[in-house]
């Protein structure tokens, strides 16, 4: 019998996660016997919970699908009727939904590990709209200097705190899909929400590549941590008993780009094809 023994992390990155499909397409078969906890963030949340539900084709082609009639990310005139001027919320609900019906939600429910979806608490009283850019700046200003840092730490210092729900205790589709629109909740894009009375944005507020909810467990001895973007070489691969495994050249796809399903069938792709480059290196790491 196998020992579970392996933690497995998701980061955010939008579109971009649709990389960790292709490589989970091909290892997961070996990988999830070995599985001990799951850690998600944002757009990492959504591929965990598509992927788990056992409904990922059916709930691609559904998002496809509701992506057709979309031709444009942002609309101004919107925006100046006091409309929502992006067409995310609408179908990123809807989509996480129909990957929890028939019987998605109770696969979820009854996983042997944790899923922890992590949501970054905005401080109390705290001005939203200045903290999210602040924050967002903050975070992407500190990788920049420090030539890609894996885990920026500019969210904690401005007051975001962690949030971590396991996705099996949800006690509906609807309160499951709620948290991940919540991991993912960046204005205008996705709204601010409520989640058990504190008001949460996107997890990588806190950290984008959340390794740490999955050590929580005593029982992980080694993680495997898909991030969605390239990384200098330095920064990745084997660190400890953590392996960050980055794609090997830039994603084309960007975070919030609705209008170009050739781009997502790209990223699926080339998940694919860095879960095969790295096939030797997997079985050896997990072994």
């Amino acid at each position: 019998m196998s020992i579970r023994n392996v933690g497995l992390t998701l980061a955010g990155g939008g579109n971009r996660a649709f990389l960790q499909l292709g490589i989970l397409e091909r290892w997961w078969d070996h990988l999830a016997p070995r599985v001990a906890a799951v850690s998600t963030c944002s757009a990492g949340a959504s591929m965990a919970i598509t992927f788990l539900s056992g409904r990922g084709r059916e709930t691609h082609a559904y998002w496809l699908s509701r992506r057709a009639a979309v031709s444009r990310n942002f609309e101004w005139p919107l925006l100046l009727q006091g409309r929502r001027p992006t067409p995310h919320f609408p179908i990123y609900r809807d989509t996480t939904m129909f990957a929890l019906a028939d019987g998605g939600f109770e696969r979820i429910r009854s996983l042997p590990f944790p899923v922890w979806i992590l949501m970054a608490e905005i401080p109390f009283n705290a001005p939203v709209a200045l903290l999210i850019v602040l924050g967002f700046g903050a975070y992407s200003l500190e990788k920049q200097l420090d030539n890609g840092k894996l885990h920026p730490g500019s969210g904690r210092r401005l007051g975001f705190q962690p949030l971590l729900l396991d996705a099996r205790s949800a006690t509906s589709p609807e309160e499951l899909t709620s948290w991940v629109l919540a991991s993912s909740a960046t204005p205008p894009f996705l709204p601010i929400p409520l989640v058990r009375g504190r008001r949460v944005a996107d997890g990588g507020m806190v950290d984008n590549a959340p390794a740490f909810a999955a050590e929580l467990d005593p029982a992980v001895e080694q993680t495997l941590i898909l991030l969605t973007r390239w990384y200098p070489p330095r920064r990745v691969g084997l660190r400890g008993r953590r392996w960050y495994l980055a794609p090997s050249r830039p994603v084309q796809i960007s975070r919030w780009e609705y209008t170009r399903p050739d781009l997502v069938e790209a990223t699926l792709q080339l998940g694919r094809d860095e879960a095969r480059r790295c096939d030797r290196q997997f079985h050896d790491w997990l072994s």
